[in-house]
């Protein structure tokens, strides 16, 4: 029996060939160009280990959102009234979200 596709609109087309444009690109975490997954921008292996890599990607930024906190020196970002170092908010403000 044949198969009859319906023609596609240019709109479709170049979603399509957007979608399919880095299929060619190798994997953005461990740069291997081997079994990629739908969309093309991430390897099978790598897709496995998500947790695991994501969970050194939080510690990572985690910290570095800490250490750009304790170097910061400038107004409340809540407020903006309060002169604030080594901390984004101010000791009122912190108050208020914790409450």
């Amino acid at each position: 029996m044949p198969v009859y596709f319906l023609p596609s609109t240019r709109e479709e087309d170049e979603w399509a060939a957007y979608m399919m444009k880095d299929r060619n690109e190798p994997c953005w975490l461990c740069k291997r160009e081997r079994r990629k997954t739908l969309y093309g921008y991430m390897c099978w292996e790598c897709q496995e280990q998500k947790p695991v890599w994501q969970a050194h990607l939080d510690a990572i930024n985690k910290a570095e959102g800490e250490r750009r906190e304790r170097a910061y020196k400038g107004y409340c970002y809540s407020c903006a009234k309060t002169w604030v170092e080594g901390t984004w908010e101010c000791e009122p403000c912190r108050a208020e979200w914790r409450a």
